[in-house]
């Protein structure tokens, strides 16, 4: 069974905080668990490093395993010593959810109770695997890619299936940027959350981003377009301004080209500090020429 990429359309680092979020499965990439295969006598470079990673993985379940008892750790191991492998199509720190997918493998493959209806207690399940590779996570980009659905979420508590989107994407067109750099999601999320403890900046966060994130997706699935546009504009704004380390240099004149134009408005597709930008316009043609005469590397969504 495949398990897809994410796109976070909205609540970076702010669902970490309660903030809402709303994400959508992308196919165009997407990763599986597979076995060594039987005519095989090794793995692979690449299979065998994921094979190691899992293998660690394992380690790490095994000396917690009271926070996994929702595992079968048993045959988890077992299926490692067989030659366990994700086998997956998705760039690493790529911010498409890698880590996401991966973790919705395992679950599927490895929970006690996989007819589980508790959407709240499967994304808590979730993000307790997640974690291990990120030191937080919220469990949405696992739980998307698990369900392989748009999910629209309240807070970090609580999820549901998203109104239709289609007026927004028959208005809007959106953008991957590949900034071809790699981010690392557990050390910026942790950068974040050691910043967030200082007052100024969590200030700025409480009264500042998480509002936007809240009022930018209120207003997309009411299909309130003109405030969407000064608001998505706003979003633009607070992560040039407040996320430094987030938004890769070579990216920040785009960023700010978008704002001044409004031909496009650039925001993060994850944790950032590399990989994918998500950039989204109201005028596809002026948003390709722009990105073709800089040379940008992008994807149409």
């Amino acid at each position: 069974m495949d398990f897809p990429a994410k796109i976070l359309l909205f609540g970076e680092y702010g669902i970490l905080l309660n903030s809402k979020a709303l994400s959508m499965p992308y196919p165009r990439f997407s990763g599986r668990l597979r076995m060594l295969d039987h005519q095989a006598t090794n793995l692979n470079t690449e299979e065998a490093g994921s094979n190691a990673s899992l293998k660690s993985l394992l380690r790490y379940m095994i000396l917690n395993s009271n926070k996994f008892s929702f595992i079968r750790l048993d045959q988890f191991q077992e299926e490692v010593k067989q030659g366990l492998y994700f086998d997956s199509s998705i760039p690493s720190g790529s911010g498409l959810g890698s880590s996401g997918a991966l973790t919705a493998a395992l679950y599927n493959r490895y929970a006690i109770d996989t007819l589980l209806n508790d959407y709240q207690k499967i994304q808590s399940y979730l993000a307790e695997i997640e974690s291990c590779f990120h030191g937080i996570s919220s469990g949405i980009d696992p739980l998307t890619s698990l369900l392989n659905r748009t999910l629209l979420i309240e807070n970090k508590y609580a999820t549901s299936t998203t109104p239709d989107l289609s007026a927004f994407f028959n208005t809007y067109s959106l953008f991957l940027i590949n900034s071809n750099s790699i981010g690392n999601t557990s050390d910026l999320v942790t950068y974040f959350m050691k910043k967030y403890l200082e007052p100024e900046f969590r200030g700025k966060i409480d009264e500042g981003y998480i509002p936007v994130i809240n009022q930018t997706i209120d207003s997309l699935t009411a299909n309130d377009f003109n405030s969407f546009t000064a608001l998505i504009s706003r979003y633009s704004q607070f992560q040039l301004s407040h996320f430094e380390r987030m938004v890769p240099d070579t990216m920040r004149k785009y960023f700010l080209y978008g704002i001044e134009t409004g031909n496009f408005y650039l925001k993060l597709c994850g944790s950032g500090g590399g990989g994918y930008l998500l950039a989204i316009s109201a005028d596809r043609t002026k948003a390709e020429n722009y990105f073709k005469l800089n040379h940008l590397d992008y994807t149409i969504v």
